[in-house]
């Protein structure tokens, strides 16, 4: 597949939370408008370097990396949601609620989060049905400087 612009879900590889939404990600995304990548892994450390976030973020949060720059926290659902079909695109009215307080609730849910080793932490452990999938959108270096080459076509003077 051509390297594309397409927003970079980088994910704790060794969070059960976050496999389990990547899966659901996958699952609820027929046109694969998502890419992802293991925080622990090249591509998903350059997304994160492109995005000017310190690489630690994403140990904790989930991120989304855009052309317009990154998501985290709950904007990251908020951002996801917006992009998928009905129902889920409903979800995307979280934005309604002040940042601050749907923070809150993402900070407490990522405290409970089960933690478990992944196969490969760069991109995490996709069930048994997914795995075609999930490693079709594995996220590329080139991909990343796709997205970032768009970001500063859209906003010259902004420093990645």
């Amino acid at each position: 597949m051509p390297h594309s612009s397409r927003p970079i879900v980088i994910f704790d590889g060794d969070c059960g939370l976050c496999n389990g939404f990547v899966a659901w990600l996958i699952r609820h995304d027929p046109g694969a408008r998502f890419l992802i990548a293991g925080s622990a892994g090249e591509v998903g450390q350059a997304t994160l370097d492109a995005m000017g976030l310190d690489r630690a973020v994403a140990e904790s949060t989930l991120v989304v990396a855009t052309a317009d720059g990154p998501l985290a926290r709950s904007d990251a659902v908020a951002g996801v949601l917006g992009e998928l079909g009905w129902p889920w695109r409903a979800g995307a009215a979280m934005r309604a609620v002040p940042r601050a307080a749907r923070d809150r609730v993402y900070d407490a849910i990522a405290r409970r989060r089960p933690r478990r080793p992944a196969e490969d932490p760069a991109c995490g452990t996709p069930p048994p049905e997914l795995v075609r999938a999930w490693r079709a959108q594995l996220a590329s270096v080139e991909d990343v400087a796709a997205l970032t080459a768009l970001g500063n076509e859209r906003t010259p003077h902004r420093k990645r």
